[in-house]
């Protein structure tokens, strides 16, 4: 399977993403769809993000942004993986590299996402009015596509190969307003078992979802151990 498919397969792990009352920079909400972090409405200026698996540290990742809402750096260091990505804003775009190889982001004027670009393996993007990734594309044929309510709240997921539906997900939340980020998300594939994944997370004033417990429960039988994680989200603000 191609890599790039296979993070946009995963990635909603981390991500519940929901839109809530005020409104997330469009490039923060797409970006912590691909690289699994929790997103933060508001003015943005930097976030960090630390997930534990275990107890031990499994990845980090660290954006900047202008007062535009424009990002301007992203570092990742995907310990369980083995791999560094790093990216500046070379006034058009993203660039840099994941581990040794080139790796970009396309950006729209407006500073939101267009195009994923892995050593030659592309991603191109379509949004939503309000500016979400709705389908995605590889060679010319679409991937995945993102289903939101009226609010703008991620509720469905769906991934394909060949025209047909290989894997989606199902995504409620307990308070949308309140708690944005504690979510449930069922997942159910074609090709390996399915999971259910709950999260859970404390929350100061702005809603900054400064520490969550991600629990992700394989299906089987008999079941297997869940995985489960530690997500620590610092944020600063215009």
């Amino acid at each position: 399977m191609n890599k790039s498919y296979a993070l946009l397969l995963s990635a909603i792990l981390v991500s519940g993403m929901v839109h809530a009352e005020t409104r997330y920079i469009p490039i923060v909400y797409n970006l912590s769809t691909i690289f699994d972090f929790n997103p933060v409405n508001g003015p943005v200026k930097s976030l960090n993000t630390i997930v534990e698996n275990d107890g031990k540290v499994s990845y980090e990742i660290s954006l900047k942004l202008n007062e535009k809402g424009c990002v301007e750096s992203l570092s990742l260091n995907n310990i369980s993986n083995g791999y560094k990505t790093e990216l500046k804003n070379d006034g058009v775009n993203l660039v840099g590299k994941r581990g040794e190889t080139p790796y970009s982001i396309g950006l729209t004027k407006d500073c939101n996402l267009l195009s994923q670009n892995d050593n030659g393996d592309e991603n191109t993007y379509t949004l939503t009015d309000d500016g979400m990734i709705k389908d995605t594309y590889y060679l010319g044929q679409k991937i995945a596509e993102h289903f939101y309510d009226k609010d703008s709240n991620l509720i469905r997921s769906e991934f394909y190969a060949s025209g047909n539906i290989l894997s989606k997900n199902e995504i409620t939340y307990s308070d949308k307003n309140k708690k944005p980020l504690d979510y449930k998300i069922i997942n159910e594939s074609s090709y390996a078992q399915g999971y259910t994944a709950t999260t859970t997370c404390k929350y100061n004033a702005k809603l900054v979802p400064e520490l969550c417990d991600l629990t992700i429960q394989k299906a089987g039988d008999p079941q297997p151990k869940p995985t489960v994680m530690t997500v620590h989200t610092s944020v600063e603000f215009y």
